[in-house]
């Protein structure tokens, strides 16, 4: 694994920590913060390099994502562009968030009504202050949530050592 691959995967989970607003009506927030690679790519609608991303960033975010996938530019996803743009935006098809979560009437096309609709959701649900705003720290808040220390362990004596 590169160096490249483990920093964006890292990224991906500092980033999908953001589902803090919500953990307490979600017990499944940190896990499927850990889950999902949307918030790695919210992270990267910081256009400004302030550590936030605000609502017009995430905006802007939205429409450059939805043109990027829109590969025959008609103003909708089929199954493939949204798997073409799932594999090179967020790391491919196993970690969500997953086509039917955007194609919520299952008609295998995905509007751009619906992709903005669903990123919206995604946005205010990782915004734990509700200030419009998504920071580092609510990046990297539910990492810790879903990751809980490990008991410490001793180490095991090497062959020949005493303990």
């Amino acid at each position: 694994m590169s160096f490249r691959t483990i920093g964006f995967v890292a990224g991906a989970a500092l980033a999908l920590t953001a589902c803090g607003g919500r953990a307490a009506q979600d017990s499944t927030a940190p896990i499927r913060a850990l889950l999902s690679a949307d918030a790695l790519m919210l992270v990267s609608f910081d256009a400004n390099a302030d550590l936030s991303v605000s609502r017009d960033e995430a905006e802007a975010g939205f429409a450059r994502e939805f043109t990027r996938a829109d590969a025959d530019n008609n103003g909708a996803l089929s199954p493939i562009e949204f798997s073409n743009w799932s594999n090179l935006v967020l790391g491919g098809s196993q970690i969500g968030p997953y086509r039917l979560d955007f194609d919520r009437n299952v008609d295998n096309v995905i509007t751009r009504e619906e992709f903005d609709t669903e990123m919206r959701a995604r946005f205010s649900q990782y915004d734990g202050d509700e200030n419009g705003a998504l920071s580092r720290t609510e990046f990297v808040r539910l990492v810790g949530q879903a990751r809980p220390p490990a008991p410490r362990r001793e180490p095991t004596p090497q062959m020949g050592q005493r303990r």
